[in-house]
Parts: C-alpha cells; sequence; structure tokens
C-alpha cells in the first residue's frame, strides 16, 4: 500500500518530536492555571488572611468570590462577539493579561468596594479565556481523544492551588497584616511569563500548520463526518430540551462546588481553629488531587460514556460536602473528624474538575463544530450563574447560624439533583445508527 499523501501524512507531523497539539494542549493548561487556578482558586487561600485584615464579615467575603463570578459570567457572554474579531489565540493572551493586572490591582486595594471592582474584571478576563480555551481543544483533537485532552486542563488549576497552599501560608506568617498583597503580587508576577508563553505558543486551528487533529484518520474523518450529519438531524426543540438540561446541570455544579472551593480554608482556620499553615497543607492536598480529576474521570466518560462520569463525579463531590459538613464545628482530639476531612479533601479534588472537563467533551459530542462556541459560551454563562448566587447565599447561611454547615448540606441536597438531570440525559448521536 503507497503511504499517504497530502494532509493525512501531515496529521501526526511532529514539531519537537511531538504532534502540535499537545503544544496547545500544554498552553491549554497554563491558561487554565493562569485565569482559573489562580484567578479564581487562590482566593480561597488568600481570604482568611484579606479578612482580617481588612474586617471583612461572612457576606462580604461571600460579596468578593459572587464579584468575580459576574465578572466570570459577563465575560462568558462576550466571548460570542469578541471570538470571530481576535480568534482564540490574541483573545486568550489579552484576557490572561486582564485576569494579572486585575490581581495587581487587588493585591494593592484596601477597601472592600475596590476588591470588589478589581476582582470582577479578574473573573471577565477568567471567563473569557476558559470559554477560549475549552472551545480550542476540540479543534486540535478527534472525538474519541476530547475527554483525555480535556482533562489535562483540570492540570493546571490543580498545580496553582498547591502553590497558592504551599507560598500563601509562608508569605502571611513572615509578612504579617501585608502578606495576603504580597500573596496576590507574588501570583501575579508567576502568570505573566506563562501568558507570554500561551501568546506565542497557541495556534487556532491545525490547518494553519499543515496538520490534522490528534487522532484523526480516514476512518475517524468519516465517523465525524457521520456524527456531524447524525447531530444536524435532531431536531430545534429536542436541541434546546437537551441545553436545557445540560444547563442545569451545569448551574447546580457551579452553584454548589464555589461553596467548598471558596469556604473550606475558612472553615479550616475559623469554625475547627486550624493553624493557616496547617490548612494550607490541606489545599496543597486538594490541588495534588485535583491533577488526576481530569484524566481520570475525562478517561472514564470516554470509555463509558458522559452521562456515568458526570453521576461518578457528583456522588463524590456529594460525599465531599457531607463529610465536610457534619465535622463543622467539632474538631478536637478525636481523629475521627480528622480523617473525615482528609477523605472531604481527598474526594473533592478527584472529582471536581472532572466535570467541566466531560461537560465540555459532552457538548462537542453532541453538537457540530459550528455550535460548539455557542453552545459552550451559553453553559458557561448559566453556570457563572450558579457560581455567582454559591457564595453570597453560603455567606448569608452562614452569618445567620455562625457556621458553614448548613450550606454544605444545601450543596449536597442540590448534588442529588444534579444527579437526577443526569439521568436523563440522551446518548450522542453516533454514526452507526444512522442509516
Amino acid at each position: 500500500m503507497a503511504a499517504p499523501t497530502g494532509p493525512a501524512a501531515r496529521a501526526s507531523l511532529p514539531v519537537a518530536g511531538i504532534h502540535y497539539g499537545w503544544w496547545i494542549a500544554l498552553a491549554a493548561v497554563l491558561s487554565t492555571f493562569i485565569g482559573v487556578g489562580v484567578g479564581r482558586f487562590a482566593l480561597g487561600m488568600l481570604l482568611p488572611a484579606m479578612g482580617d485584615a481588612l474586617n471583612l464579615d461572612y457576606v462580604q467575603m461571600g460579596w468578593i468570590s459572587t464579584a468575580n463570578f459576574v465578572g466570570y459570567l459577563l465575560g462568558a457572554l462576550w466571548v460570542r462577539l469578541l471570538l470571530p474579531r481576535f480568534g482564540e489565540r490574541r483573545l486568550i493572551a489579552m484576557a490572561l493579561m486582564a485576569v494579572i493586572a486585575t490581581m495587581a490591582g487587588v493585591a494593592l486595594s484596601s477597601g472592600f468596594w475596590p476588591l470588589v471592582v478589581l476582582y470582577t474584571g479578574t473573573g471577565l478576563g477568567s471567563g473569557i479565556a476558559f470559554v477560549c480555551t475549552v472551545t480550542l481543544l476540540p479543534h486540535w483533537f478527534a472525538s474519541k481523544y476530547r475527554g483525555r485532552a480535556a482533562g489535562t486542563l483540570a492540570t493546571g488549576t490543580g498545580l496553582a492551588m498547591m502553590l497558592a497552599g504551599w507560598s500563601i501560608p509562608l508569605i502571611n506568617e513572615s509578612m504579617g497584616a501585608i502578606g495576603w498583597r504580597l500573596g496576590w503580587g507574588g501570583l501575579a508576577a508567576v502568570c505573566l511569563p506563562l501568558a507570554l508563553f500561551c501568546l506565542i505558543a497557541v495556534r487556532n486551528r491545525p490547518g494553519d500548520m499543515g496538520l490534522l487533529p490528534i487522532g484523526t484518520d480516514g476512518e475517524a474523518s468519516t465517523r465525524d463526518q457521520s456524527s456531524n450529519t447524525a447531530i444536524q438531524a435532531v431536531s430545534r426543540v429536542n436541541l434546546r430540551f437537551l441545553i436545557m438540561r445540560l444547563g442545569a446541570v451545569y448551574a447546580l455544579f457551579g452553584g454548589t462546588y464555589v461553596i467548598y472551593a471558596t469556604f473550606v480554608v475558612t472553615t479550616l482556620v475559623r469554625e475547627h481553629g486550624m493553624a493557616e499553615t496547617q490548612a494550607g497543607l490541606f489545599w496543597i492536598g486538594l490541588g495534588f488531587f485535583t491533577l488526576f480529576c481530569g484524566p481520570v474521570l475525562g478517561g472514564l466518560s470516554d470509555r463509558l460514556g458522559r452521562r456515568v462520569g458526570i453521576v461518578v463525579s457528583f456522588m463524590l463531590q456529594g460525599t465531599a460536602y457531607t463529610l465536610i459538613a457534619y465535622s463543622s464545628g467539632i474538631w478536637g482530639g478525636d481523629m475521627g473528624y480528622e480523617a473525615a476531612i482528609y477523605v472531604s479533601i481527598f474526594l473533592f479534588g478527584l472529582s471536581v474538575f472532572g466535570l467541566p472537563v466531560i461537560m465540555t467533551a459532552a457538548v462537542a459530542d453532541y453538537l457540530t463544530p459550528e455550535r460548539t462556541v455557542a453552545a459552550i459560551s451559553t453553559l458557561t454563562v448559566i453556570f457563572g450563574t450558579g457560581q455567582m448566587l454559591g457564595p453570597i447565599l453560603a455567606g448569608f447561611m452562614a452569618e445567620y447560624s455562625g457556621s458553614f454547615t448548613a450550606a454544605y448540606l444545601a450543596a449536597t441536597a442540590l448534588v442529588a439533583l444534579a444527579i437526577a438531570i443526569t439521568l436523563t440525559l440522551p446518548d450522542p448521536p453516533r454514526p452507526e445508527r444512522i442509516g
């Protein structure tokens, strides 16, 4: 048989020994490190010291977190307008620079309202960068690799959380009241060269370099075209109902996971009397376990289906919320309660960032590439709404009851609802069913 020629021959063309799609995946990891890992989840470690230094109550802490998600929601809304004009490469770079600039501004802030405004800007950049990043990957990876490729995104978040968990307590311990400011400024400085790498490395489409997506061959190309034909045959009514269900699941995820991610360190420090350095070790552990959640759950969903992957992720999260809720307020000499917190951290880290990975892959499976950007943008807005409401409602509940126990239990109940909705999702169209 003659060797293939043309684009098919160039599908696996190496750059520095590997397909260039893996450089895109590395840039996607770094983009997530900056926009989501540092821009969003560093707050969990910095919030207790910020609250003490600026005399913030639980409600104000909740509003600061919510402000980030207001910006995130706006960013997700604007992506569809900005992307055709700038393209993924330039838009990701600009959004990441906005995240870095606003974090530097947060480091210089001296009051509640400047923090709210600037952290809204951080969320705006995070939302734009994340949506652009997750819509870029399906262009570089064929459908059979999308779950694993999207799973690499969680690595960036996990590494950022580990960095924050290690560095922030050390800075706060050595620098006192200004430690949180130096923490924000230092993280912004770390992110700057990574953003420049993303600008240099990212390319919008494999065709720009004479390549095909990773995992593409003649048979795969035929399957993908047949899948697109099947997807296009889905009625608008069914498609709208599908997006509604996916949106409900994503909103419930956004409103529940963010309670834990925002307030678990505050819970450990203020309610359990834990030293910030010890809480930082928990945060490092949380970040470490998230390194595995994307590849594990993404790969699981590739093999067993997106619905199974989503349900498994939610079940692990719900267990984590229950464990942290029943350990709240009873920290002491009983090692059983300490073990419950360790297990809670493990389960949350192992599952939480797997769900956005699977959701991204599911949208790419259900929809044609032309519809994927609009759908992910819409779902991200819905997800952002859940994130926006979760922290402020949890803050009010904690301020009223004196602890976050009720908020964690409410999150567990909402996870059960999300699982019930997930079980109604249909299987994606498959080419072998056509005809």
